[in-house]
């Protein structure tokens, strides 16, 4: 290789280097992550009117169809949240108002907004209580979306997810403990600190939920009251090989459910594969 050329090149490296430190310097001016500003006091519930403007009876995402709920009372699920911050700062909400992710707010699919629920993260007993301002998150499996300030209280912030129970709260029907099933009698789990103190005797330890993946995680697909529709729902899991499938009878029901799920990934892939044969309303069942 020529000098010329050599010197060609070295000179090119040189302005895309300045061209890229530019750019670099350009984004610098976005939004950071500032623990600081996040707050750590729950979101205060009130009664809020929930126009429907904001909570149409459907909407499309992705060409995925999303059903608002006709009322959010009663609302308990169990399921995988994320959370959303620096790329979303400042960005309108579905509900119009700015998101800052240094509030306690959270985004959900189908609940009318605004509205407030307790998340607990099954996999250290914190709680946190949020608004709900917004819509999604539409990534598959995840249940809520949870702003930074939320992320952070309840210490999911590094794996970016975890398991959690999602409740709908009210002025009236104010955040409570979680029930948790432990050695088959269920106890309530009360809301944490910041920090879990130790534990001195280990009973009152075992009320505290610690969900692990391998043992306490499983997929209900359905719960059925006919012995027919529960053995065509196994037959349906066995044909597209998905198990290990059980029976659990809980009154006159028999629930299906598929488990223990060993990881995340797992859960994601089982999900992905129950919704391709039809079962759409499975959802994740925590059992300590």
């Amino acid at each position: 290789m020529g000098d010329a050329h050599r010197s060609f090149l070295w000179r090119g490296g040189v302005v895309g280097l300045l061209v890229l430190l530019f750019m670099l310097a350009g984004c610098s001016t976005g939004p950071r992550l500032n623990p600081n500003e996040a707050a750590t006091e729950n979101a205060t519930p009130r009664f809020e009117s929930q126009p429907s403007r904001l909570n149409p009876p459907a909407y499309e995402v992705n060409g995925r169809t999303y059903r608002v709920l006709a009322s959010n009372n009663g609302y308990d699920e169990q399921g995988v949240a994320s959370w959303y911050g620096p790329n979303f700062q400042s960005r309108p909400t579905a509900s119009g108002e700015r998101y800052n992710m240094y509030a306690m707010t959270a985004a959900h699919k189908t609940l009318r907004i605004p509205s407030y629920v307790q998340v607990t993260n099954l996999e250290n007993g914190k709680q946190v209580v949020v608004r709900v301002n917004d819509r999604g998150p539409f990534v598959s499996n995840r249940i809520i979306d949870l702003s930074y300030a939320a992320a952070r209280k309840i210490g999911m912030l590094g794996r970016g997810t975890a398991m959690v129970d999602v409740r709908v709260v009210t002025p009236d029907q104010p955040a409570a403990p979680v029930p948790v099933t432990v050695a088959n009698r269920t106890v309530s789990a009360p809301p944490m600190p910041a920090r879990i103190p130790p534990v001195s005797g280990g009973s009152s330890a075992a009320s505290l939920p610690h969900a692990v993946w391998g043992s306490d995680v499983y997929i209900q697909v359905g719960a059925f009251g006919e012995i027919g529709h529960v053995m065509d729902a196994r037959r349906r899991l066995e044909q597209a090989n998905i198990g290990p499938v059980l029976t659990v009878p809980v009154g006159s029901l028999s629930r299906v459910r598929v488990g223990p799920i060993p990881s995340l990934e797992a859960f994601d892939r089982t999900m992905d594969q129950l919704r391709r044969i039809g079962f759409e309303n499975a959802q994740m069942v925590v059992e300590q």
